[in-house]
């Protein structure tokens, strides 16, 4: 085999090892989103064994969707207000008529619901590795379906990472691109 093939072998094996998993999306085609002027974000369900992973990664999501400027949020302590007495302090089942009456009372287009199904942490040859997994979709007031679903999981120890001992990040710095990734297909 010549050195070029080799080199080009070698580059293919690189970028098919550095682009990572894409998220699990599903959006309602018949949907239109420009309607969508004001959404709430109920506070992420956790069903990861790292408490206080919810509230955190609820954090990490208001202030990426935010920073995407799309729609107006409602206040996350009304919102909490709000939904605690349908879903207690977590958990992410509505029924259409709990839908209805958050949108009376918070007058929003759209209700996210999430969880966070991993954040883990393991060592590996003295460098940590970090993997976070969150779920997440949009809850259409009037009609009560969902409109928007995506599923992202980020981290874990990529190709160069593991043949250099490079690219270790956090988990905020982890948990934070898992949800910019996921509110990307929301606001593209």
């Amino acid at each position: 085999m010549s050195k070029t093939l080799r080199t080009l072998c070698l580059l293919a094996v690189v970028l098919v090892a550095c682009s990572g998993m894409k998220p699990t999306v599903f959006v309602n085609k018949q949907y239109n989103f420009n309607f969508l002027e004001k959404v709430a974000v109920v506070p992420f369900e956790n069903l990861s064994t790292d408490q206080g992973a919810g509230a955190r990664i609820t954090h990490i999501f208001l202030t990426e969707l935010l920073a995407a400027e799309s729609f107006d949020i409602a206040e996350p302590e009304e919102v909490s207000k709000v939904t605690q007495k349908y879903i207690g302090s977590g958990g992410s089942a509505l029924t259409r008529d709990q839908i209805t009456e958050i949108n009376k009372t918070l007058g929003v287009q759209g209700i996210i619901l999430g969880s966070v199904n991993e954040t883990s942490g393991a060592r590996a040859g003295g460098s940590a590795t970090i993997e976070v997994t969150v779920d997440a979709r949009m809850v259409e007031t009037d009609s009560g379906q969902t409109v928007w679903s995506a599923t992202n999981t980020e981290g874990g120890r990529g190709f160069l990472a593991s043949l250099f001992g490079t690219g270790d990040k956090s988990e905020a710095e982890t948990a934070r691109k898992c949800v910019r990734r996921l509110i990307q297909t929301l606001v593209k």
